[in-house]
């Protein structure tokens, strides 16, 4: 039997979207420098979700779990997300002070809503393969460690920790509210060995306590956003601007440790000036008569 000893925790499937023309993709490394590389030799560590058995063998159970159970179905559902034919449109009556909040944030403004439906089971696919690029990333496995760092065999503890917090993602994530964000603009979204995080909002009453930001390819983001009970079952489409993308991008960086990736050439001097800087939280959620609201805080939000 084949037994995988390199574990990717940016999964192939999605990290191939990233590549380039020459079929590589960018990456800067902290120092400055960078290389063009493949899919397969980038965000990959060798036995990383391995357990060591009495014997001293390997259990790879939860590699190929994740590569069988979370990362083969989700082929299809990031495919129909990224897919414009996808697309479907209703007409509204925008309110124009809302608009130029919504602009001014970086999103385009039309006179009508565009999402794309899902069905519950491809929800569910969707829901269980971001809260994987949650707990997978080798930083919050190594913060998993050193919580069991005490017993023997911490990583065995630590894996199993993994997947029992994989699931409670997982359930909540499904209940929650999902924007895909497409680039109408030249930046392009830009991924970073921090993986995806979850944000703290202002207020942690019901729902899920958090938000997420999951650069998907270099063209489509996916916002998380925390809900009482989802407003639509569907995604909803956003098309943002060059400032839009620079905000979320922000937040990739403020998590990077030593390498970002990108399918073009990366801005360098974007990238080292915001590597581990914080980004802008100017977007506070909170829960009102059992709906969903949203805060600017113009003071923060500081490019």
């Amino acid at each position: 039997m084949n037994v995988p000893k390199r574990h990717h925790w940016w999964p192939q499937l999605n990290s191939g979207h990233w590549c380039n023309v020459d079929s590589k993709i960018n990456v800067l490394n902290r120092d400055g420098s960078s290389f063009l590389g493949k899919p397969r030799g980038l965000g990959v560590v060798g036995q990383l979700y391995s357990k060591e058995l009495s014997d001293g063998s390997k259990d790879v159970s939860i590699e190929t779990w994740f590569a069988n159970d979370v990362d083969g179905p989700f082929d299809a559902v990031l495919r129909k997300l990224i897919d414009e034919q996808n697309v479907a449109k209703r007409k509204i009556r925008s309110d124009p002070e809302k608009a130029k909040v919504v602009r001014s944030l970086g999103y385009r403004i039309t006179d009508y809503v565009e999402y794309i439906r899902l069905s519950d089971h491809e929800r569910e696919v969707l829901s269980r393969y971001v809260a994987a690029l949650l707990v997978r990333n080798p930083g919050y496995l190594e913060k998993l460690e050193v919580f069991h760092s005490e017993q023997l065999k911490p990583r065995n503890h630590a894996l199993d920790n993994m997947k029992h917090i994989f699931d409670i993602y997982a359930n909540r994530i499904f209940s929650a509210d999902f924007i895909v964000i497409k680039r109408d603009a030249d930046n392009e979204f830009i991924f970073s060995d921090g993986g995806i995080v979850a944000r703290e909002p202002w207020s942690k009453s019901g729902g899920i306590p958090f938000d997420i930001h999951y650069p998907m390819t270099p063209d489509y983001a996916l916002q998380v956003l925390p809900a009482i009970k989802q407003e639509f079952r569907g995604v909803h489409l956003f098309r943002a601007s060059n400032t839009g993308i620079s905000a979320h991008n922000r937040i990739s960086l403020q998590h990077a440790k030593r390498q970002v990736f990108g399918r073009a050439p990366l801005p360098t001097k974007f990238v080292l000036k915001n590597w581990g800087r914080p980004a802008p939280q100017h977007i506070g959620f909170r829960h009102v008569d059992g709906k969903l609201e949203t805060k600017i805080d113009w003071s923060r939000f500081n490019y």
